[in-house]
């Protein structure tokens, strides 16, 4: 193994639901001196016609919306942003917080949605900004965790999921190494995309 085991701090649309007290477990699983790769973002689905944000699922007929989290968070923002609703309170009750959380998250990226050429090719991007930003305070927060020496290396991006019988791809838009005090030691992206 290169890596050795996964530990997951999502949640729906791609969000890092676990934050910094998910991060800090995380690191407590690191031997010291060790790294981290961290890999984060949102999935946005390509379908057999070239649709973007459906997919053909195995065993189902025609395509369907991927990711369906997203689709329903841009739904609400279109929604509040149209005056058709007013926007909801952080949930006191767990039973769907995590999709109202999402919706909330993407409601700056609300004009963004409006204006752009393809609403359904910007979602994901602007999920994307919106993870990074999180996952940027929560490791700024919680990289002190990282015994010895340890590096943080991140890899954010957008996962591009297809019909089962095509490749997947991944569109990285971050990657970058870290240090456990939060400074940057490489940023290893435009060497990437090379």
């Amino acid at each position: 193994m290169i890596y050795g085991d996964n530990f997951s701090m999502g949640g729906l649309a791609g969000f890092a639901f676990g934050g910094v007290t998910s991060f800090g477990a995380m690191s407590h699983h690191i031997p010291e001196g060790g790294s981290c790769l961290v890999m984060y973002g949102p999935h946005v689905g390509v379908d057999l016609e070239g649709n973007v944000g459906k997919v053909n699922r195995r065993g189902r007929g025609g395509s369907g919306a991927c990711c369906g989290s997203a689709n329903a968070a841009a739904a609400y923002v279109k929604d509040v942003r149209g005056g058709k609703r007013e926007e909801q309170a952080n949930p006191e009750d767990i039973l769907d917080a995590q999709q109202t959380w999402v919706g909330a998250q993407l409601i700056p990226y609300g004009e963004r949605l409006e204006t752009a050429d393809d609403a359904d090719v910007e979602l994901p991007l602007a999920l994307y900004d919106a993870q990074n930003e999180l996952m940027t305070r929560i490791v700024s927060a919680g990289c002190g965790e990282v015994a010895g020496e340890g590096l943080i290396c991140l890899l954010g991006g957008i996962q591009i999921n297809t019909e089962s019988s095509a490749a997947e791809y991944f569109l990285p838009k971050r990657f970058e190494i870290l240090n456990n005090k939060g400074e940057s030691v490489a940023d290893l992206l435009s060497e990437l995309m090379a």
